[in-house]
């Protein structure tokens, strides 16, 4: 398309006439209600997971599926009560999403990983909480916003780039407010799908995780038969995991991901781990020397190696494996790929650089025919100016950051946010991975030796980022249904504040330090801290075997990544997937196996049962996903918090 100005104009002008719905209710009190307790709600059970398996789920269909059957259900309740609109649904859909994806702004990642490097005893490192935690959560995610501004006009307007997922986003929109149409009807049916599958789900997780009845001797993973290096699976892992939750989110993830995890799982557990005790470099204490405190004392002073891991307890070889040993070249499996995969889209980058000026091409004297419902541009200004200095400021005063590095974060991420919103506009991926390794490699050139600073600088440039370039998305929904940017604008502002109301006291809960890496496994963080530390102190510091183990990921990673890109599209599903597999490094193989047999079943059905899996697949598992991480936020509460639960 050409982006000369008097084809702009015509083209906006073209979407005034026929596009935008002027008339119909958008912005109303109840969509953004119901939009802000949807998002608060899907921002918490997106935490917890990923948390717990280092994936988080885009929620822009499934919250306008359930914003468009809660209203269903209530006209039905109140028959006078005007049915939702297309654009109030948008609304919603909008404010729900920016609320779920608050966890991209480094909850999932930096933070946890600033608790972890806490616990390890780094000096400097003072994890955020409370006001401070919610003050930074929200200028990084503002920032985001205001970032978007100009960024609409320039990839959306001009350019008309596809964001494929806001396209099928739209496209159900569309079909749930056709009257009668037999889609709306099939979209009620996974509604109603995703409501049970939350309901069960919640319902499993209750009674599994509280032990109740015939299930208080049944153990959280159930052991696979056999022995590895004469120690039992479950020392290795290897099991059936009875959360409903990994099932699901393999239904969601793929079978290329899902093979994926589990090949890595074997690889770590099964190779990878008997390696490491045949060479001595990790080693298991006799069991009669495990049970006696002084005498496992003793054997760490007179068997301890450099580098070496002494375990007290043999079922724990699994922990100390990923939590001291492969988490490094997992790490490096998945910023190598991340960042080789990034480098493929050299074109993106290029022309992302390159059309920087469009989105401040038009001139004062140049009619803009959409200025009366498009976004200021002194919005951008005021809120960049504003959301930027809050982020230099808090970089200073909380970790030291100088300055100018603040200043250079915040404009890395107005550089980055163009790249990343391109790559999700033509490909539908935010290369999230690659934009926080990115950040942190810098950073940790100009900020070295300092934990913390690396973490946060890295936070802004990549937080904002993300955050930009998946609410484009949701831009790019209302674009196509007519709706106005500037009320969309204000629904996504709506929204981040009702992701920080929520996901700050949800992560307080759930966060604490000794489930991190154990109990909540945490890959994102896992990862973050590692790399982190590792530019901190140095390479001479690794484990043994741990740097040769990087280098071979390394070039493992580069590999799988230019293989996936050069391999014909029809093949491409036989190349494994590097992020997979590194994240398979970094949580047990339970969780790993589990979510592969979630991955295989949702594939076996596409293809016994193809029109019952469109139907019902993702909508049951995204159920799933939403009702046991719900239910895992409330049991950590009724335990901990008012102790109305037994641990």
């Amino acid at each position: 398309m050409s982006d000369a100005p008097e084809d702009v104009a015509a083209c906006d002008q073209k979407w005034l006439a026929e596009v935008y719905r002027k008339d119909e209710p958008q912005l109303t009190w109840r969509a953004a209600l119901t939009g802000m307790i949807l998002g608060g709600l899907l921002s918490a059970s997106n935490l917890y997971i990923g948390l717990k398996i280092g994936w988080s789920f885009g929620m822009g269909i499934t919250s306008a599926v359930v914003g468009f059957a809660v209203f269903a259900a209530l006209g039905r309740v109140f028959p006078r009560m005007a049915p939702l609109t297309m654009l109030e649904n948008n609304t919603s859909q909008t404010t729900a999403s920016a609320a779920a994806y608050m966890c991209s702004a480094g909850l999932v990642s930096s933070f946890p990983a600033m608790i972890m490097l806490q616990r390890e005893g780094v000096p400097g490192v003072v994890p955020l909480e409370g006001a401070k935690l919610v003050a930074f959560l929200l200028a990084i995610s503002l920032l985001g916003v205001v970032v978007a501004i100009p960024l609409k006009r320039s990839l959306i307007n001009i350019e008309q780039l596809r964001f494929p997922s806001g396209i099928v986003c739209a496209e159900t929109i569309r079909l749930l407010h056709q009257q009668g149409s037999e889609a709306s009807a099939a979209s009620l049916k996974r509604a109603r799908a995703l409501f049970s599958a939350a309901g069960i789900a919640a319902v499993l997780k209750f009674i599994f995780d509280c032990k109740l009845a015939f299930l208080r001797k049944l153990p959280d993973v159930i052991a696979f038969p056999g022995a590895i290096r004469g120690h039992g699976m479950s020392a290795w892992s290897f099991g059936a995991n009875t959360s409903l939750l990994l099932y699901g989110a393999g239904a969601i993830i793929g079978i290329k991901a899902g093979l994926s995890l589990a090949l890595g799982a074997i690889a770590n557990y099964a190779v990878v781990g008997p390696w490491l005790l045949d060479h001595d470099i990790l080693r298991v204490a006799d069991p009669a020397i495990a049970q006696s405190p002084g005498a496992y004392r003793a054997w760490v002073k007179t068997t301890e190696l450099a580098h070496a891991i002494p375990l007290p307890n043999a079922e724990a070889i699994h922990a100390a494996i990923r939590s001291k040993w492969s988490v490094w070249p997992g790490t490096a499996l998945m910023v190598s790929a991340s960042l080789v995969a990034f480098a493929f889209r050299f074109r993106v980058v290029f022309r992302a650089v390159a059309g920087l000026g469009k989105a401040f091409r038009r001139g004062p004297r140049e009619e803009d025919p959409i200025a009366a419902v498009e976004v200021p541009t002194r919005w951008f200004v005021i809120g960049l100016v504003v959301c930027g200095s809050a982020c230099v400021y808090m970089q200073r005063a909380w970790f030291e950051v100088p300055i100018l590095e603040g200043i250079l974060a915040v404009l890395l991420a107005f550089l980055l946010s163009v790249v990343a919103a391109r790559a999700t506009g033509e490909t539908n991926i935010t290369p999230i991975g690659a934009m926080g390794k990115i950040a942190q490699l810098t950073f940790g050139i100009l900020v070295p030796g300092n934990a913390s600073a690396n973490l946060m600088t890295a936070t802004v440039t990549a937080g904002s980022t993300c955050h930009s370039a998946d609410l484009l998305t949701e831009v790019k929904v209302g674009y196509l249904l007519g709706a106005s940017p500037r009320k969309q604008m204000i629904a996504q502002i709506l929204g981040v504040f009702a992701g920080a109301a929520v996901c700050v006291p949800i992560y307080a809960l759930i966060a604490k330090p000794d489930q991190l890496g154990t109990t909540l496994a945490a890959p994102a963080a896992v990862a973050w801290a590692s790399v982190a530390k590792l530019l901190k102190d140095g390479a001479h510091n690794l484990p043994s075997g741990a740097l040769t183990a990087i280098m071979i990921a390394v070039a493992l990673g580069a590999v799988l990544a230019i293989a996936d890109e050069v391999t014909p599209k029809r093949f491409k599903s036989w190349v494994p997937s590097a992020t997979a597999i590194g994240i398979a490094f970094v949580i047990d193989a339970n969780d790993s196996m589990a979510m592969c047999a979630g991955a295989v079943t949702a594939a076996l059905l596409q293809r016994l049962r193809p029109s019952v899996a469109e139907t019902y697949t993702v909508s049951a598992a995204s159920g799933i996903v939403a009702g046991e991480g719900l239910m895992g936020i409330a049991i950590i509460f009724l335990r901990d918090v008012v102790h109305l639960l037994p641990k």
